[in-house]
């Protein structure tokens, strides 16, 4: 359990700091174009790689915390057994999706590793290989609560509680 909190600060730390490279970026093109018509050309491109970081890298946390929103109502009220079938059902769709994007991100990865991003000069595979680190991360965080779900007691009751608004949603 020590390796995933290291693991989750590291994903964490990387957020942090792609956010606040995106910021300075930013900020900086804006004050550069107001003052002095110009900007820094390849901060576009270098923001826009960040920010996909950013999505890719936040989803796999989320889904660490169990912050993904969700509708739960109804299957809070189903029977144990029940809630074991919808939550396996649930595991197996997210893992064939997530099977998809790994096949989708190594297949762009290898095409892209030659092309360079036309102002920064990173590789392009770059952008498509967060698809290859967020598939598998999130696969095995599914496969670990499908564990859990399956063969911990109560469990289940811990893994279905999902956020029904933005307003629950604790950072």
């Amino acid at each position: 359990m020590k390796k995933m909190e290291k693991i989750e600060s590291l994903f964490g730390n990387m957020m942090a700091a792609c956010l606040s490279l995106m910021g300075i970026l930013v900020f900086a093109n804006v004050v550069m174009r107001y003052f002095f018509n110009s900007g820094i050309p390849w901060g576009e491109e270098l923001a826009r790689f960040l920010f996909v970081w950013v999505i890719f890298l936040g989803s796999i946390n989320a889904l660490r915390k169990n912050n993904h929103l969700g509708f739960s109502s109804l299957v809070q009220v189903m029977p144990t057994i029940i809630k074991k079938i919808c939550y396996l059902a649930s595991c197996i769709l997210m893992i064939v999706c997530l099977w998809q994007l790994f096949e989708g991100s190594i297949e762009m990865t290898l095409m892209t590793v030659d092309s360079l991003a036309p102002a920064t000069g990173i590789p392009m595979a770059f952008m498509y290989g967060v698809g290859i680190i967020t598939s598998v991360s999130m696969s095995i965080i599914v496969c670990y609560n499908l564990y859990r779900a399956l063969f911990v007691k109560g469990a289940i009751d811990q893994l279905v509680v999902m956020k029904e608004s933005e307003d629950e949603v604790k950072l």
